[in-house]
């Protein structure tokens, strides 16, 4: 069945579509489909981005106090120059985050719309480029929501790993597999961002939900698995 918007529905302005992503998004992607503007896009990636900058401020001394106390014992076993250059990879690696933080928002802006605007053009979609923007931008916000909940949990626990999904069912020797990795990072946050994101696909591109869900559904697996490669490779050198 193709997800189409409403012609008849009254129009909502900015604000109200960022509110309604979270308890009516289908009202969001039918405005934003009878009527679109760059700050549909650019007010929620901005706030996107100030909140990253404002979170790693908090988050990153804890990062990095957790990554050398993993790279605790490979350090004692350096000699002092090997062991002081890897501090300051550790020192660099913290201001690299801090300047990347803000611009990851629209970095990841700009690949999503891509991806998005690909995928629905495979399943006949009529959505632009500057739209696929705009649905990524608003399903984004609920990755605000998610730092505004988990990040006093991080700064009050002093620790980066806070499970939202599976990963509180299980152990932390499984969290150490790929297998746990995988199935940790499929959480509340991650779940709920993909459905918004089908159904601005959806909605805006005109096409069936149940394309739009599988397609978007595909990807999250995909880069899901990739994030938990990573993970792994990161933990096994000490990051």
């Amino acid at each position: 069945m193709e997800a189409t918007p409403q012609t008849d529905a009254p129009e909502i302005g900015l604000v109200g579509r960022m509110l309604r992503v979270f308890y009516a998004p289908g009202e969001t992607f039918a405005s934003l489909a009878r009527k679109q503007s760059k700050a549909d896009w650019l007010v929620p990636v901005a706030l996107s981005a100030i909140m990253a900058l404002v979170v790693a401020q908090q988050i990153m001394p804890i990062a990095m106090k957790e990554g050398m106390a993993q790279m605790e014992e490979k350090l004692q076993d350096m000699p002092a120059e090997q062991r002081e250059m890897t501090e300051k990879i550790q020192s660099y690696g913290q201001t690299g985050g801090m300047v990347a933080a803000p611009l990851m928002p629209f970095v990841m802006l700009f690949v999503a719309a891509g991806v998005l605007l690909v995928l629905g053009k495979l399943m006949g979609s009529e959505g632009t480029y500057s739209q696929m923007m705009a649905v990524y931008a608003y399903s984004s916000l609920i990755g605000v929501l998610k730092t505004i909940v988990v990040a006093p949990i991080m700064v009050s626990k002093q620790t980066i790993v806070i499970q939202t999904g599976l990963g509180i069912l299980f152990s932390d020797e499984l969290l150490q597999t790929f297998a746990g990795r995988f199935l940790s990072m499929f959480e509340l946050f991650t779940v709920w961002q993909a459905i918004i994101t089908a159904m601005g696909l959806a909605i805006v591109g005109k096409i069936s939900m149940g394309k739009a869900t599988a397609g978007v559904f595909a990807i999250a697996i995909v880069l899901v698995a990739i994030g938990a490669a990573i993970a792994g490779l990161s933990s096994a050198f000490g990051g």
